[in-house]
């Protein structure tokens, strides 16, 4: 009798075929569930992905995008040399334009500065802007600039700067001309009242501006230690490109 049990517990083929209509037959007990393998569902589920995704480029067109990890790029900052703040030092040094015109007599401490700088203001009103080295003089030339046309000074592919806008950078990692979008400088309180909107523009560069770093010019001191002050001193930044708020700052490369 346990024999006869025994086997007719084994499903056979013929307990499938006399099964009664629209009920299935018995499944053996160790067949796994039935499911659709994944190399039936992989492809068309990544096929669907692929088809909703835009091209990269529409998702630039959106949002920027950044060019570095958060917070990848230090900021500093750079001003204007001013003539002024050297009258009680003795002016000791001639300085020559590249054509060998004389320029003027200043304090050596005011010409290091200026160099360092790129652009500073003399007591006259004149502005200047360092132009390399040369045969004349301490051999460290200076160029008058166009007071209408360069009122804060000359970048690079003589650009004007403009304050709180115009940064200097390593054009190898961001190209000249280009705008920027920083975070953290959205919102940002300014010395005139107003809040910074984080837009940038690349119109410099500068021996000591290397790899991950923008330089952010500020007019003078003053202003540095404001702004400064206002981003606690946390001068970390994470500057996009392509950021469509910022096309307003866009110009061609000046004449």
């Amino acid at each position: 009798m346990a024999a006869f049990l025994l086997v007719s517990l084994e499903p056979t083929d013929r307990d499938a075929a006399h099964s009664a209509p629209g009920v299935p037959g018995p499944v053996p007990a160790t067949a796994p569930p039935a499911r659709v393998p994944l190399r039936d569902t992989a492809p068309k589920e990544l096929s669907s992905f692929g088809s909703k995704v835009e091209p990269s480029s529409k998702v630039k067109e959106c949002c920027g995008f950044p060019i570095g990890v958060d917070e990848g790029f230090r900021l500093s900052f750079y001003w204007l040399a001013y003539e002024e703040p050297h009258k009680l030092d003795h002016p000791d040094t001639d300085i020559y334009t590249r054509d060998g015109l004389y320029i003027g007599t200043f304090p050596m401490s005011f010409l290091d500065e200026l160099t360092m700088e790129g652009s500073g203001i003399l007591m006259d009103g004149r502005v200047i802007n360092y132009d390399g080295h040369c045969k004349w003089g301490v051999g460290t030339c200076f160029d008058t600039l166009d007071q209408e046309r360069y009122p804060m000074g000359r970048g690079v592919q003589r650009r004007s700067l403009v304050p709180f806008k115009s940064i200097a950078v390593d054009p190898r990692y961001i190209p000249i001309g280009d705008t920027v979008y920083v975070p953290e400088l959205d919102g940002v309180l300014l010395p005139d009242g107003t809040r910074h909107d984080g837009c940038l523009r690349a119109d410099d560069q500068g021996g000591a501006i290397k790899h991950q770093k923008i330089d952010f010019f500020v007019v003078n001191y003053a202003n540095f230690r404001f702004i400064a002050d206002n981003l606690w001193w946390r001068l970390r930044v994470t500057p996009h490109l392509e950021e469509p708020k910022c096309r307003y700052l866009h110009i061609d490369a000046p004449l």
